[in-house]
């Protein structure tokens, strides 16, 4: 059955595309803030593109920090407000609303002049208190009476984030029903201009009917509020207080900058606990009002997405993109992402913000969809992908080496296996005298101690991360880097490494096998790093073989069977020394021409890893290193003492160089001679 899924497409689709529904739809509490976050930032980039506009019918009034200094701790005297309501009154301005409280009574003469006012102007709006409980208190009788509208303050604050995104047109408290101050002007100010009573209009389906003409949408269906089309502050006519109370500043404006206009008088002063949480951030609540007019005013309503839609919407988001992700063409999978990511995250952004009111209900969820359906479907393609090559690679490695048997399956391009050049590092080693020793045991016995040898020898190479090529008789060929994707400075370590520990190996083997009576082995090492071309050799269909090819495979063949000409185990070409001079501990041993090659070479006995040479050892080195440089300066007598001092300690390459400067003294150097030695066998 799980096969049957994971090769279904369309059933894993479904199966995510739920998985995947389920959990963005799981914490709207907690999406909520996120929510809003990303509304606001909808709110000031819809106002930066469209521009949003201040209707010239709204004048707002600042109660501000001047007009403190110039009149005095505020609320002011009453007779204050009469003189301003004159001024304006004198000035034809349509609506004159104050946000500001006048519930108590204060010198009965005050609140006489400002009530004459208020009578005079006939077109003045006071707001009513909202106290805790759901209870209101009203503006005093004596102005109650000649006010021509009233109306409540308090917008509708969020109870997560205590942001005023919208208001509640109208409320009952008690026994009163009552509208929103803004509303309330608004109601007001259409009224006087088309000479027409609308205080029987209200709730109607998904509107609020404000007049005949005027329907204000609601934020959502089923839902009783209107969402307010905030923009910038410093949009709208504003003056200080001061400026209308003032004679001499009020005469500097013109009639027509306050005839027909809505007023609206409030507190905007530094201390003054009247300040609302808004999508432009902090606001006076004047400015609340002001924005919900404009609003109306300007007929720029905003409204939310239909919830079912917008989810049937992500729903399909998700849906679409699991799809397209579950392909296997890279093709696909990168136009698919772009065409989606372009559709919902610019364009469908941007035509609703350019075309539309709408606001979406759960940006959130639609984008941690995307985001989702990306993810898990890679995920799970990235599992069945991966179920799919073990089972391939179980079944090639009946017939072809591991690694050859994954780099088909997982490889990734870094190899081609009908042949290409690769920096690699190659690794040959073989027992000395074998075919002596071999003639000693029975076949059984051979192979059995054969195996033994070259089991233990290959955990090795393969625990440093080497690639066996193949066995022949009792010689190990072995390469590092043929699997990377680029050479790297390790892949020599590795070798040089392996080459350490099965020496270490060895001394034990040899211990345990002396118990036994079979001889002791000694093995001989050579490494080199180098380009080579590697890949498939053999009959097409029939067997191949993976390999390496070169001049680089033929000297690393060839170091291994120097060593018998100096006593050493491993032998190490100069790229390999300058590599790893760093971590392991070398002796330069020789500059060398190979059988077949002009070219010499500089070779290196690999001794140990650095700083775990004994004092004695060093001191063999360095008395070696000496005699080397005395024999490349043809200074043969002094470098034959040095030479067979060492030969005294038991140091195997000097015996090699007593020869040659026995020789060289007798029969003397050519005239060209540069300390190149020439092989002439393998």
């Amino acid at each position: 059955m799980f096969n049957k899924l994971i090769n279904n497409k369309n059933v894993l689709t479904i199966i995510l595309t739920t998985i995947i529904f389920i959990v963005v739809f799981s914490f709207n509490n907690i999406f909520f803030f996120i929510n809003k976050v990303i509304q606001n930032e909808y709110y000031n980039f819809r106002n930066a593109i469209i521009g949003g506009v201040a209707n010239k019918n709204i004048v707002i009034v600042e109660i501000d920090e001047k007009t403190l200094e110039s009149i005095g701790r505020h609320p002011f005297d009453r007779t204050v407000y009469a003189n301003v309501i004159e001024k304006l009154t004198e000035k034809q301005a349509a609506i004159i609303a104050f946000d500001i409280l006048f519930l108590d009574k204060t010198d009965s003469k005050s609140d006489k002049i400002l009530s004459n006012s208020i009578t005079s102007s006939g077109n003045v709006i006071f707001p009513v208190a909202h106290l805790p409980g759901n209870e209101i208190k009203k503006p005093l009788p004596i102005f109650l009476d000649k006010l021509k509208a009233t109306g409540y303050l308090t917008p509708l604050v969020n109870k997560y984030n205590k942001v005023v995104y919208s208001i509640v047109p109208e409320q009952k408290f008690g026994e009163d029903n009552l509208l929103y101050f803004g509303v309330s002007i608004l109601r007001k100010y259409y009224a006087n201009y088309y000479n027409k009573d609308y205080s029987e209009y209200g709730f109607q389906n998904n509107f609020y009917n404000l007049t005949d003409r005027i329907n204000i949408p609601l934020s959502h269906e089923k839902s009783r509020e209107i969402l307010i089309n905030y923009i910038d502050s410093s949009k709208f006519n504003t003056i200080s207080f001061v400026s209308l109370y003032d004679d001499e500043s009020f005469k500097l404006y013109h009639d027509e900058f306050f005839k027909d206009k809505i007023i609206i008088i409030g507190t905007a002063a530094k201390g003054i606990k009247d300040i609302f949480y808004t999508p432009n951030g902090k606001e006076y609540g004047l400015y609340i009002h002001a924005n919900f007019i404009n609003t109306v005013l300007n007929k720029t309503f905003l409204i939310y997405f239909n919830k079912n839609l917008e989810i049937l919407l992500v729903l399909l988001l998700i849906l679409v993109s699991v799809y397209f992700n579950l392909s296997k063409s890279g093709y696909i999978l990168f136009l698919s992402n772009f065409v989606i990511s372009f559709l919902f995250l610019l364009v469908f952004p941007l035509l609703t913000i350019v075309y539309t009111s709408l606001i979406l209900n759960f940006p959130t969820q639609l984008i941690l969809g995307l985001i989702l359906s990306l993810t898990f479907s890679n995920i799970v393609k990235y599992i069945i992908e991966n179920i799919q090559k073990q089972k391939l690679n179980k079944a090639l490695s009946e017939y072809v080496s591991k690694d050859i048997a994954e780099e088909v399956v997982f490889g990734l391009g870094k190899i081609k296996l009908d042949g290409e050049k690769k920096k690699i590092t190659m690794f040959f080693s073989d027992i000395e005298g074998f075919t002596t020793i071999s003639e000693k045991f029975s076949p059984e016995k051979l192979v059995k101690f054969l195996r033994e040898y070259l089991k233990e020898m290959s955990y090795i190479i393969i625990n440093e991360k080497g690639f066996i090529n193949k066995y022949e008789g009792d010689s190990i060929i072995a390469f590092w880097g043929v699997f990377s994707e680029k050479s790297l400075p390790e892949d020599s370590h590795n070798a040089c490494l392996s080459a350490l520990i099965q020496l270490n190996k060895l001394r034990n083997l040899n211990e345990k096998w002396e118990l036994d009576g079979m001889p002791k082995l000694n093995i001989r090492i050579g490494i080199h790093s180098g380009t080579a071309i590697i890949g498939n050799i053999g009959a097409e269909g029939k067997k191949i073989d993976f390999t390496a090819l070169g001049d680089n495979v033929n000297i690393a063949s060839r170091l291994e069977g120097v060593n018998k000409y100096y006593g050493t185990n491993i032998c190490v070409s100069e790229v390999v020394y300058f590599e790893q001079k760093k971590f392991f501990e070398f002796r330069y041993l020789d500059k060398i021409k190979v059988k077949g090659k002009d070219k010499p070479i500089k070779i290196y006995e690999l001794i140990g890893l650095l700083g775990d040479s004994s004092y004695s050892k060093k001191t063999e080195l360095k008395l070696f290193g000496d005699a080397i440089n005395l024999y490349l300066n043809k200074d043969f007598e002094k470098a034959l003492i040095i030479f067979e001092k060492l030969k005294s300690f038991g140091d195997k390459p000097s015996l090699e160089y007593i020869k040659r400067c026995k020789k060289y003294i007798k029969n003397g150097v050519p005239q060209d001679w540069d300390g190149t030695w020439t092989m002439n066998s393998k």
